[in-house]
């Protein structure tokens, strides 16, 4: 899974502070959109996204790893990331800004960077589901991969996108060069929208986000589990 570093946008605080959401605000505008509450001790928890991180409260010291509560024998940061993953809005969602793989009744949305190696992993799982109809919305991640957007809007480009995004991924077929209005930024629009800051990202139709890539199976068992619901 490849994501922005949150870690990296709250590291080398040295001064002790008097307000500290202020402060944290101040110096590092992007926690502006994270959930930040009182975690233990003088450490308080900042959630944005998947990634959660620990600061004091002179901004000092940053913990980035899993905290676990040994007395309840539970992890904090788990407890965290479950209970602020947003719930995405299957109205949200313009298939005519998807590529569609597969005419299956059941649905899935995946924001996928074509030049993201778990994407490619992910992809060649989707292939193995059943009665799916897989909804791609193209997310390239420049900051990671400069030359992902081009790659994306050429396969949007192509006459048979899916065709096109599944020779990338899945065997390495690189697109001919194209140009052609696209829905690229809207994409990324959306994904800021639910916090989708890294990919692939997976999203059920009850709204649940699953980050990373999963196998077939553990797929499956969701779209069963959710199909009982």
């Amino acid at each position: 899974m490849r994501t922005l570093a949150l870690a990296a946008l709250l590291a080398c605080c040295t001064q002790a502070r008097a307000d500290f959401m202020q402060d944290l605000h101040a110096k590092y505008p992007e926690t502006k959109n994270a959930v930040v509450k009182k975690a233990f001790g003088n450490f308080y928890s900042v959630v944005r996204g998947n990634e959660v991180v620990y600061i004091n409260d002179d901004l000092s010291i940053l913990i980035n790893g899993d905290v676990v509560d040994l007395k309840a024998n539970r992890s904090l940061t788990s407890a965290l990331r479950d209970a602020n993953r947003p719930k995405f809005s299957m109205s949200d969602l313009r298939e005519a800004d998807a590529i569609r793989i597969g005419t299956g009744r059941r649905r899935l949305v995946v924001f996928s960077d074509p030049d993201c190696p778990y994407c490619r992993q992910l992809q060649g799982e989707l292939g193995k589901l059943q009665d799916v109809s897989v909804f791609v919305l193209p997310l390239p991640l420049t900051g990671l991969h400069p030359n992902a957007a081009a790659i994306a809007e050429s396969i949007w480009c192509a006459p048979d996108a899916g065709a096109a995004w599944n020779g990338y991924l899945l065997r390495g077929v690189k697109p001919a060069d194209k140009s052609c209005a696209n829905p690229l930024e809207r994409n990324a629009a959306l994904a800021a929208k639910y916090q989708v800051f890294g990919t692939p990202a997976i999203v059920l139709e009850d709204g649940s986000i699953i980050p990373g890539a999963l196998p077939a199976p553990a797929i499956e068992a969701r779209l069963a589990a959710l199909a009982k619901k």
